[in-house]
């Protein structure tokens, strides 16, 4: 927020201010909540509120109906927190929120190979059970 006032009184962008705001679109996509809603104030605001609470269903777009990692989710919660840390100078490099992101990522996909491994396993089980050889 302040940096948005900085460049509102300045007229100047800078790297610091270019990391707040990816990370208030980082919590738009992870939201799915715009980044102002009139009577509950800004999207930093109202995450921070939620953190609180320890429940990332309760942050997380309930479009994606769970279905993430739940550590990965939280790596990409925390980048945008820290990217939208109202002390410029404790803003983390793009470099940094980057490769969070690409841990965020690796943990996403092994979640998705895990996934898929227990659903095929799952889908196995079903059809012996359906179409197997049964007992006499």
């Amino acid at each position: 927020m302040l940096a948005i006032c900085r460049y509102y009184t300045t007229g100047r962008l800078t790297e610091s201010s270019d990391v707040y705001s990816f990370g208030v679109v980082l919590l738009e996509v992870t939201t799915g909540e715009p980044p102002i809603i009139p009577g509950n104030g800004h999207v930093v605001q109202r995450v921070k509120q939620k953190i609180v609470t320890g429940n990332i269903s309760s942050i997380v777009d309930t479009r994606l109906g769970g279905s993430y990692n739940v550590s990965s989710m939280w790596k990409v919660l925390d980048a945008a927190m820290m990217c939208t840390t109202n002390i410029a100078a404790e803003r983390p490099t793009m470099a940094t929120v980057v490769m969070q992101l690409k841990e965020s990522l690796e943990l996403e996909e092994a979640h998705g190979e895990r996934g898929d491994m227990e659903n095929q396993a799952r889908d196995n089980t079903y059809l012996m059970s359906t179409f197997g050889p049964s007992a006499r």
